[in-house]
């Protein structure tokens, strides 16, 4: 890390004169906190460490850092909460890694039902703020406190997704720099004075660049301000908790809220029922949890949690679950009504309601928390981490195909890889018209073990590429390694890239690797 020679001393002085000597640090000590997440130290962070970390307060700060990069052609990478670092950590020398930390704006737009977010502000303040007006937006799976901008242009699973559907879609107008500098304002907002509340057009709709399985990872410029849209809230104004944490209670107004969770003897059926309670449309929310779900949200210790999963308490109880909260949005007769269609539902499809004793033990405890997602990081609490190898977009019919595909690699790598019964997490999305699939296992933080971890997830995806099967880790690989599988959409890619970051200053390599490109084709057209 060069941070003595002439041109790291002239790339600081210049940060500080744009945001001021306080929000711009090259202290290896402070870079250090700018290298690590949830996986061992080693583990696809062999690289190196930031040299520039600074916190801009504004679009226009922002601005002027990334023309400060194309001026003196240095890489840099934006982070919301900082989650994942494989995906915007340094990787050469010179990065600036931008933390917009103090981005943290929220208005609500209660009449027109969005609201108006800077990237620091978290799933916790917006769902707060927006339900004291009797509205809320869809609830992540990523944490209460992860940046909500983030979860909307990146990964989009959202625990309300079966009513209120992909994050991206939930997208308005977006205040966008680009990483030449320039300020892309979309949809109403490219309209003088009209404000956030329309997200397409004029003309071609760009949110198409944001979106997708991963979004663009910063490679494509910063995010700086957008509206997402807001949903009726039927529930009070302030969210219902008793306890301390972790042994903590959330139970919501019966009459406007219900969880049923009902088991099925094959996942066939548990998905056919998925399936018919989307074409009647009831509920707010609808997936089908594995029995590792259940324990990794519920225990309250590791000695709980291994204790009970040894025991089989869970296996025995919540095999192949469906899992449906019912909303009363217009009313408690809505309840009412939609919970004889569910019983309809339950009995035509075989299903059985799971035991008294076993649901009191989750829906109080647990079931509310997807509402809000209080507790995600628990699925690290039994090992210290967690890894996926499989998560799919598809339609309900290929939820089992892609699981099965994923149990079989998983399990050459089990041990080390440590039990989770073929996990098999099934979420639904706009009223199941498509929905995702998921393998998560726990395993140990160690370097050994989590290089196991991301082996299982490489050749599941090498797999995948095979049967041309759209999945999320996939969607994170630089498009140049798989775009030839998939349409050749790297090439759309390369030229967005060259057009948008002709220096490929933004977040290089993530995205695509334009410079390995162009070693095997000199010119990208």
């Amino acid at each position: 890390m060069p941070l003595s020679d002439e041109k790291h001393r002239l790339i600081y002085d210049e940060m500080v004169n744009i945001i001021g000597a306080h929000y711009v640090s090259d202290d290896p000590v402070v870079a250090q906190a700018y290298s690590r997440d949830f996986y061992a130290v080693s583990t696809l962070r062999r690289r190196n460490l930031p040299e520039f970390i600074v916190l801009p307060g504004n679009a226009e700060d922002v601005q002027q850092i990334m023309r400060l990069a194309n001026r003196y052609k240095f890489p840099f990478s934006v982070i919301g909460s900082g989650f994942l670092f494989v995906l915007f950590g340094a990787i050469r020398p010179y990065w600036c890694i931008i933390d917009t930390k103090r981005m943290n704006g929220l208005e609500i737009d209660e009449k027109n039902m969005y609201s108006i977010i800077e990237p620091y502000v978290t799933h916790a303040q917006l769902h707060a703020e927006a339900v004291k007006r009797g509205l809320h937006m869809g609830i992540p799976e990523a944490g209460s406190q992860a940046s909500s901008l983030a979860n909307h242009v990146f990964q989009g699973l959202q625990g309300t997704a079966y009513r209120t559907g992909y994050a991206a879609r939930n997208i308005l107008g977006v205040e966008w720099i680009l990483p030449n500098g320039e300020i892309l304002r979309t949809g109403s907002l490219a309209i003088p004075g009209a404000g956030y509340y329309w997200g397409e057009g004029p003309g071609p709709d760009a949110r198409a660049i944001l979106r997708g399985a991963a979004g663009h990872l910063g490679a494509l410029g910063v995010i700086t301000k957008l509206a997402v849209k807001l949903y009726p809230w039927p529930g009070p104004s302030v969210f219902p908790t008793e306890g301390i944490a972790p042994d903590k209670k959330s139970e919501l107004p019966p009459e406007r809220f219900k969880w049923y969770l009902f088991t099925y003897p094959t996942f066939e059926q548990s998905i056919e029922a998925m399936r018919e309670i989307g074409k009647a449309e009831i509920g707010g929310m609808l997936h089908r949890w594995p029995p590792v779900y259940f324990n990794w949200w519920w225990a309250k210790s590791k000695e709980e949690y291994w204790g009970t999963w040894v025991d089989e308490y869970w296996h025995k109880n919540v095999k192949n679950c469906v899992s449906v909260c019912l909303w009363g949005f217009a009313s408690e007769k809505q309840v009412e009504y939609e919970e004889k269609v569910l019983k309809q539902i339950i009995e035509e499809t075989g299903g059985n309601l799971i035991p008294d004793e076993v649901y009191k033990r989750w829906a109080p405890y647990t079931a509310n928390n997807w509402i809000r997602d209080t507790n995600g990081c628990r699925m690290m609490r039994p090992s210290g981490t967690f890894s996926t190898n499989v998560i799919t977009y598809d339609t309900l019919d290929d939820c089992h195909r892609s699981l099965q595909s994923g149990w079989e690699v998983a399990d050459k790598y089990s041990p080390p890889i440590l039990d989770s019964e073929h996990a098999d997490w099934v979420l639904a999305y706009d009223f199941c018209h498509f929905a995702s699939a998921e393998i998560d296992f726990p395993h140990e933080k160690t370097d050994e073990v989590c290089q196991v971890a991301v082996d299982s997830a490489r050749e599941t995806v090498i797999q995948d590429m095979k049967e041309q099967v759209v999945q999320f880790t996939t969607c994170v690989a630089p498009a140049n390694r798989i775009g030839t599988t998939y349409a050749n959409f790297h090439l759309i890619v390369a030229r967005i890239k060259k057009a948008l970051d002709p220096n490929n200053v933004a977040n290089p390599t993530r995205l695509i690797d334009i410079e390995r490109m162009e070693k095997g084709e000199r010119e990208i057209k």
